[in-house]
């Protein structure tokens, strides 16, 4: 085995791992080599680095030593991801498949865990119910680079033999369910979401996105729209995020969402489940009255005013196709004036996070007035990183040359691929293009 391609996918260097299987020959990954590569990463915890493993043509349906196949793993040890990696093949038709009775055989092994508790059940594997010796980790864990998150439990004798798994095997039927067209409530994912009711989990995330690509979201609005206002949290919680993954599309009952939204944004203390109304409002109103939102531009909560500063995007629009002309500097806007006022009060919040999204807003609209220009200099010295960045990309969009300088300053030691270096990319590309039309028009005023 390649030990060097081993230890990539054992630490989860995924830009590694694609650049060494690159390298080998076709088919050299298909047999066992392959299997155990797979098997490193599964036990490693690195899902990431599942797909290039797949796409060098490793078999997701090939058994292990141990004589149980990767899918049938993933749904016992409760490894969601890991298992949606291995089924994301019949995305990519030059991977190997994985048959629909392994799809099922897995279904009936996570939902096993369903009705048993697990340390229990681990406990029992290992021949441990009576042994009071046995240590129990019961630890959150991050599954994903962008906060998805797992419980992992983890039982280990005196002997020093250990079991553990991830308890997301609810994440699991639900996907499984939804690929098999298994019919289930609403009222029944809830449940699964509801079950340790943490929003960054794997079994709230999954119900999430499964209801919301029902076939019927007229259906999933109105079920969801009734929970608004439930006593419970944590019922709320996921009511006013669902409704805000429904609003990323024109839907028929935007009328109706507003009208359940609306009041929700004066009444909601939560600040979850205000951030989804939030978010859904702003969706649905598209450029309409958006004043609804500006009171919450001064909540205690930092998250509330990030999502406000973001969100007000919506009032103001596209920006202009046409170039910044450096005569006359400023353009014409029909923003409304409070929201201008709030988005420059938000630019000079406490929260950096907060300033860097409410100048993101203003760099990329068409609002330019002396004001404006005043607060993005202001903010080139910015303590925070992503705010001086919006702030030159504000004025370079502008044509001030001297943010312009300050921009490509910033990104020179960036690396394209993190969000530094794709903003400057971004401008530049931009600007660029900008020039090309002008010499475009100029060429076409010659002739």
């Amino acid at each position: 085995m390649d030990v060097q391609l081993l230890r990539a996918v054992q630490a989860g260097d995924v830009q590694s791992v694609d650049e060494l299987v690159q390298t080998m020959p076709a088919d050299a990954l298909a047999g066992d080599e392959g299997s155990r590569l797979l098997r490193a990463a599964a036990f490693a915890g690195h899902a990431d680095a599942v797909p290039a493993l797949l796409d060098a043509g490793v078999d997701p349906t090939r058994a292990w030593g141990e004589g149980i196949d990767p899918v049938s793993w993933a749904a016992d040890h409760g490894a969601s991801v890991f298992l949606q990696e291995l089924l994301s093949s019949d995305l990519s038709p030059w991977r190997k498949q994985v048959p629909r009775r392994m799809e099922r055989a897995a279904l009936e092994i996570a939902r096993a865990w369903l009705t048993v508790d697990p340390e229990l059940e681990l406990r029992r594997r290992l021949g441990a119910l009576q042994d009071d010796s046995a240590v129990v980790e019961c630890k959150q864990i991050p599954v994903t680079d962008w906060g998805l998150r797992a419980t992992r439990i983890r039982l280990t004798l005196a002997d020093g033999r250990q079991a553990e798994i991830q308890t997301s095997h609810r994440a699991i039927v639900t996907f499984l369910e939804n690929r098999l067209d298994v019919p289930v409530s609403h009222d029944e994912l809830l449940a699964r979401a509801l079950f340790d009711a943490d929003p960054q989990s794997c079994d709230w995330m999954e119900a999430q996105v499964v209801l919301a690509q029902r076939p019927n979201p007229e259906e999933t609005f109105r079920w969801a729209a009734g929970l608004v206002a439930h006593p419970s949290v944590s019922t709320r919680r996921f009511a006013t995020e669902l409704l805000h993954r429904l609003s990323f599309h024109e839907r028929r009952f935007k009328a109706e969402a507003l009208e359940t939204l609306r009041p929700r944004l004066r009444t909601e203390e939560d600040p979850i489940a205000l951030d989804s109304v939030i978010g859904a409002f702003a969706e649905y109103t598209g450029r309409g009255d958006v004043t609804g939102l500006l009171p919450h531009a001064r909540h205690l909560d930092p998250e509330i005013r990030r999502r406000v500063a973001i969100e007000l995007v919506v009032a103001i629009g596209e920006p202009p196709q046409r170039a910044y002309r450096p005569d006359p500097p400023l353009i014409p806007f029909d923003t409304p004036p409070n929201v201008v006022a709030t988005l420059i009060e938000l630019a000079s919040d406490v929260d950096g996070q907060t300033r860097a999204n409410a100048l993101f807003t203003l760099a990329d609209s068409g609002i330019d007035t002396t004001a404006v220009r005043d607060l993005m200099t202001a903010h080139l010295t910015d303590d925070y990183p992503a705010a001086r960045v919006h702030a030159a990309a504000g004025l370079a969009l502008r044509e001030d040359l001297y943010g312009l300088e300050v921009l490509r300053q910033i990104g020179a030691g960036a690396d394209f691929l993190t969000p530094v270096g794709q903003r400057v990319d971004s401008v530049e590309r931009i600007l660029a293009h900008r020039a090309a039309e002008r010499r475009n028009a100029d060429s076409s005023g010659e002739t």
